[in-house]
């Protein structure tokens, strides 16, 4: 598993950096490996350098839906952990992979010490609005294959480098919020076309233009946008 470099921890000041470093413990993530519950108080604050996380929503019948992955470009519990101090959603490790993680005190002094640091997260909330609302139009208006490839493509670059996805087809299904059926099949059109191979428990990338090509009109949108809000300014609403 390589090892990413978390973008939230690198937009540290030196000084901070140096003063909170020895809170910042590291820790492997094992798949399947649940992180927070709903209604839970947020103790730690996770930031992936190359374990993926998905946040899942859950139906009262039982059905589940991804809503949301986290990995090296943000973190788990970095909005909770000052607001609420409780967690809305289940989080699981869907990608195993390291990880550095912070008791949740010591990230509140941290984000009050890091000018940078709040900016960051305030760049990072305007992403995560921004792929809620373009995945909204998505999952109405484009196809599971389009949408299989453009989040096998994004698990990879949010959790590590290379090409294999250590993935089951039930969490592919539950990124996707479709049946596991549905997912088999669409995995089997994308193998026949020389794009990946299906594994046990994983999905190898064998033509990445193929998959690129063949992904929803979304991922330029959101890789776009994401360029677009990283580039940008100081956040307008520090005070």
């Amino acid at each position: 598993m390589a090892k990413q470099v978390n973008w939230l921890l690198e937009a540290l000041e030196p000084e901070v950096r140096a003063r909170f470093q020895p809170r910042l413990k590291p820790i492997e993530l094992k798949r399947g490996e649940v992180l927070q519950s709903p209604g839970e108080t947020v103790s730690r604050v996770y930031f992936p350098q190359g374990a993926l996380v998905g946040l899942i929503s859950a139906m009262p019948a039982g059905d589940a839906v991804q809503t949301a992955m986290v990995g090296w470009d943000g973190a788990l519990g970095v909005f909770e952990a000052c607001g609420t101090r409780q967690s809305a959603f289940l989080a699981e490790v869907q990608v195993e992979g390291s990880a550095l993680v912070m008791a949740a005190d010591d990230y509140r002094r941290m984000y009050e010490a890091s000018e940078a640091l709040r900016t960051a997260v305030h760049k990072y909330v305007e992403i995560l609005l921004t792929e809620a609302r373009q995945f909204v139009a998505c999952n109405a208006l484009h196809s599971v294959e389009a949408r299989l490839c453009r989040s096998v493509l994004e698990a990879l670059e949010r959790s590590r480098d290379g090409r294999t996805l250590p993935a089951t087809q039930e969490v592919l299904a539950q990124m996707l919020g479709v049946q596991r059926t549905t997912v088999t099949a669409a995995i089997s059109r994308l193998q026949a076309s020389g794009s990946l191979r299906s594994t046990r428990g994983a999905l190898e990338v064998l033509d990445a233009g193929a998959l690129e090509r063949a992904a929803c009109c979304c991922r330029d949108t959101l890789r776009m946008a994401r360029s677009e809000i990283y580039a940008s300014g100081e956040a307008a609403c520090d005070e």
